[in-house]
């Protein structure tokens, strides 16, 4: 999201806001999906490529519900985060599911995930394709992926599967899926305009939360040096915009391995003064 100074054109047509909208609306509704689509309980997004839903059943989640995995050390802190989402949020659809919800079939109590290659770094061109199949009957729901990275974008796409209070979520269901590009991307340039780490964090948050996969950080540029070199503290010192706008390298390795963990890969872009 870069922001850069420009030339106001010398033609200014005034909008009213209302004209604005009702231009929005028009255009968009032939794009829109069929009111019955929307009282699915399988709106997934980003749309993924493949879903088989036959019969709109679903089934309750156990409040014990577990997801087990191979390890590995950034999927594991995403298999908490979407443990805790999954208990705690209880998010309810604007228009309630046409669904029927089976009284006699077991709760779900797991989700296994299996990877063919749990030691594929996240880099350009990674396969971050899955499988997720939740039958009508049994107690476990699988997971299949080539990456952890893959792994991932399916644990987003059952947490959004995932609704009501107690929660329910869709049966008799297959998806598969894999990503249109292999660069998925925001840029954010703090140069320009300084974010603090918890912003940045938030940022990453939502990135991996419609499935984007690089943060790239124009750190630094002309405009300002917000980031701590220790060999040449200077640069921050007087290229800041203030003393409370500067990235420690602390504050780098935290952004870099809450991407990791949310399988963002942060790309720094650093111009040198």
């Amino acid at each position: 999201m870069r922001i850069c100074g420009g030339k106001r054109s010398m033609f200014q047509v005034s909008v009213p806001p209302i004209s604005i909208f009702a231009t929005i609306i028009c255009l968009t509704l032939p794009f829109l999906p069929p009111i019955l689509s929307l009282q699915s309980a399988v709106n997934v997004w980003p749309k993924p490529r493949l879903v088989s839903w036959p019969k709109p059943l679903a089934r309750s989640l156990s409040t014990n519900f577990t997801i087990n995995s191979p390890y590995h050390q950034n999927l594991q802190p995403a298999i908490s985060r979407y443990l805790r989402l999954f208990r705690t949020e209880h998010h309810h659809p604007l228009i309630t599911p046409s669904v029927n919800v089976s009284t006699s079939s077991p709760h779900l109590q797991t989700l296994s995930i299996d990877i063919s290659d749990p030691a594929a770094p996240l880099q350009h061109g990674v396969n971050e394709t899955y499988s997720l199949s939740i039958s009508e009957e049994g107690e476990t729901a699988n997971l299949t992926a080539e990456t952890a990275w893959g792994a991932m974008r399916g644990l987003e796409t059952f947490s959004q599967l995932v609704w009501g209070n107690p929660s329910v979520v869709p049966v008799g269901l297959y998806i598969w899926d894999a990503p249109l590009f292999a660069h998925r991307g925001v840029m954010l340039d703090t140069s320009r305009n300084y974010y603090g780490v918890e912003d940045i964090l938030r940022t990453i948050e939502a990135m991996s939360a419609n499935k984007l996969n690089v943060f790239h950080w124009h750190v630094t540029d002309s405009h300002s040096f917000p980031l701590m070199v220790p060999s040449e503290p200077e640069l921050a010192a007087k290229g800041a915009y203030g003393p409370d706008m500067i990235y420690s390298p602390s504050d780098v390795a935290k952004i870099v391995q809450f991407g990791l963990e949310h399988g963002v890969r942060v790309l720094p872009e650093i111009d040198s003064p």
